[in-house]
């Protein structure tokens, strides 16, 4: 195969799997009559797929005039394509097994002793109270917004990310996004790209929106995360380099590990600790009636709350593997991770889901793989800019952090 038919035979074998696992594609904006043509006829049988998804494997392996690192982008989106196809087929895999062919990350569980710092920092800085727990609770129902205080605050958050982001970045002339607010929904916020440098991302009013995550929900789902990363690629390797395979996205795929990376780390990339204080300070808490809160602790104690994350995660563990009841599950998501009952029904309702179940690891792996390449002083042979205009794998990651 060509390098050109290799690409087309990659976006024809997932638009195939799609019609088996409707979500597998989170958007395709390729050309219209590949997809009519998957369409045409039902799903086909998956054996058949599997066949077809090994001898591309072999394709790629072998494939003359193509590129190293595209090489290496498609044999692990392909890998991760068989492991979606013996899945549907109903084998069983262990969850860390899982989420290494599909992710290119193994998950492990993390540590609660590691939480022990975190919870001194936040015993400290929370008002006194009841248990810490209880503490946190307080704090997030007095920082919860209404949708009235999001419509006021998105538009003006959005406005000045993009001046970031623009300024820094090669975003595409003509890209745009538009919020949306929609109800019951499995999780916060999501971006759905639709191609040509547009995304329109949805966000959960249901679900608990605090004034001091807002901006970096918006750095992560636009500005300078998934919909910067996506128009940019789109362009620049869809387009113009004429990489047809980025013109989807898969929900169960390296490339979410490395999405993920880029954009819970998206808002550190534009704005430094000593803005995002002088920022809420100056318009945000104010705009919103909360201009009594100190905004160097808020975002002190946002930081501590972070490094929970990794609760999340064993709590996949303990669902899937371990066979706890979601009761159980959400017990310890409370205890360890500080959430409340309904934030931890909520993130069990997206691990619940088939779809969902593995990709949960995508956020905490994902922040500590980009996390670790964009670490240290001084200037670094690879950065954010490089993750988001090229086709990287977790692995590749991996080696140029060890470089």
């Amino acid at each position: 195969m060509t390098p050109e038919t290799v690409g087309e035979e990659y976006v024809r074998l997932a638009l195939a799997i799609d019609q088996h696992n409707p979500g597998y594609l989170e958007a395709y904006f390729g050309p219209a009559e590949w997809q009519e043509q998957a369409q045409t006829g039902g799903p086909r049988p998956l054996p058949e797929l599997a066949r077809q998804a090994a001898q591309l494997a072999g394709a790629i392996a072998h494939a003359d005039g193509l590129d190293e690192q595209r090489r290496e982008f498609l044999t692990r989106q392909l890998l991760a394509m068989q492991t979606s196809l013996r899945l549907l087929q109903g084998e069983t895999l262990a969850l860390a097994d899982e989420v290494a062919w599909l992710y290119d990350v193994r998950p492990a569980w993390v540590e609660e002793s590691l939480f022990a710092e975190t919870y001194r920092l936040l015993d400290e800085l929370l008002p006194p109270g009841d248990t810490l727990q209880a503490r946190v609770a307080q704090r997030k129902q007095e920082l919860q917004l209404s949708a009235a205080q999001l419509s006021q605050l998105i538009p003006l958050i959005h406005r000045r990310l993009r001046q970031l982001s623009r300024a820094r970045f090669p975003l595409p002339e003509a890209e745009s996004v538009e919020f949306v607010f929609v109800q019951d929904q499995p999780w916060m916020a999501y971006n759905w790209y639709q191609g040509q440098g547009r995304s329109q991302i949805e966000i959960n009013t249901d679900a608990s929106l605090y004034i001091t995550d807002l901006v970096n929900l918006v750095a992560h789902e636009a500005y300078p995360g998934h919909h910067t990363e996506l128009a940019i690629k789109d362009f620049r390797l869809a387009q113009q380099a004429g990489r047809v395979e980025h013109c989807l996205t898969l929900v169960s795929a390296p490339s979410c590990v490395v999405s993920e990376g880029i954009a819970t780390c998206a808002l550190a990339a534009i704005l430094p600790d000593e803005e995002w204080v002088a920022w809420h300070a100056a318009e945000i808490f104010p705009l919103a009636g909360l201009a009594h809160l100190d905004a160097a602790r808020e975002l002190t104690i946002e930081r501590a709350l972070e490094q929970l994350n990794g609760a999340y995660g064993n709590a996949a563990f303990l669902l899937h593997e371990q066979g706890a009841a979601a009761v159980q599950v959400r017990d310890y998501l409370q205890q360890y991770g500080l959430l409340t009952e309904a934030e931890a029904d909520h993130l069990i309702r997206f691990m619940s889901s088939p779809l969902d179940r593995s990709y949960i690891f995508t956020y905490y792996w994902g922040k500590k793989l980009v996390e670790g390449l964009l670490a240290g002083p001084g200037e670094r042979p690879y950065g954010y800019a490089q993750l988001l205009t090229e086709a990287v794998t977790p692995t590749l990651i991996r080696q140029w952090t060890q470089a």
